[in-house]
């Protein structure tokens, strides 16, 4: 954790370790299909004019494998075989004051004409219900209410 502490801020640290306890994650970079490209740059000033941090959005269109398994080794998203292409705006981050400051990761830009991410497969454990009461055999409410088509001559209709 350390080391994921060195490469990416606070605010990403959340964000990247986020639902990935107990599951295991294998991700594969296969290349790049474009070199990747820096689209916007910022640099700004925080509460003082000597406390300087520095942004740049950059661009990356991969090749990637992943596939998450989660705590029995199922599969729950993506695969290892399947390589897909990814185009990802991320966003690092540098503390300019500090001489031996590291570019880190900071944020993912997610546009909006991206399609939506698809939802994960949650596993959790089934709680044994409660054995059924035995069955009345005095028709329930439901069962007296219905109207057939045939007994009336007008399109069936339920009433609950």
């Amino acid at each position: 954790m350390d080391k994921l502490h060195q490469c990416v801020t606070e605010r990403a640290f959340p964000l990247v370790t986020h639902e990935a306890r107990h599951k295991t994650i294998r991700w594969q970079f296969l290349g790049s299909l474009e070199p990747p490209r820096v689209v916007h740059i910022r640099c700004t000033d925080v509460i003082s004019k000597e406390n300087v941090f520095a942004q740049v959005t950059v661009r990356f269109h991969t090749k990637q494998t992943l596939a998450v398994y989660d705590r029995f080794g199922r599969l729950l998203h993506g695969s290892e075989v399947v390589a897909r292409d990814v185009l990802e705006y991320v966003v690092f981050e540098k503390h300019v004051a500090n001489t031996y400051g590291l570019w880190r990761v900071h944020d993912k830009i997610i546009p909006d004409w991206m399609p939506p991410k698809q939802p994960v497969r949650r596993t959790y454990r089934v709680r044994e219900m409660e054995e059924e009461e035995e069955e009345d055999p005095t028709p329930s409410k439901e069962e007296t209410s219905e109207v057939t088509e045939s007994q009336t001559g007008k399109p069936a209709v339920a009433v609950a």
